[in-house]
């Protein structure tokens, strides 16, 4: 017979660490102090760029906002 608490434990620690490894790809940003920015996701990471810059990187397939 499989012991209940031992069992608990074990599925509490495996859901634990498929939620640590799903977020091993989440992105911590930190939105620059200057506010003239436009936050571009550019080949999977955030960038900020000048507004002049945005339709070069649109034209290139970035998207404006934060990587998902």
């Amino acid at each position: 017979m499989v012991d209940k608490e031992a069992f608990m434990n074990l599925f509490t620690k495996t859901i634990i660490c498929l939620l640590i490894i799903s977020c091993l790809g989440c992105a911590i940003v930190s939105v620059p102090e200057s506010s003239d920015k436009v936050a571009i996701c550019h080949k999977g990471k955030t960038i900020y760029v000048d507004d002049a810059a945005v339709k070069a990187h649109l034209g290139h397939g970035d998207y404006i906002g934060h990587c998902r």
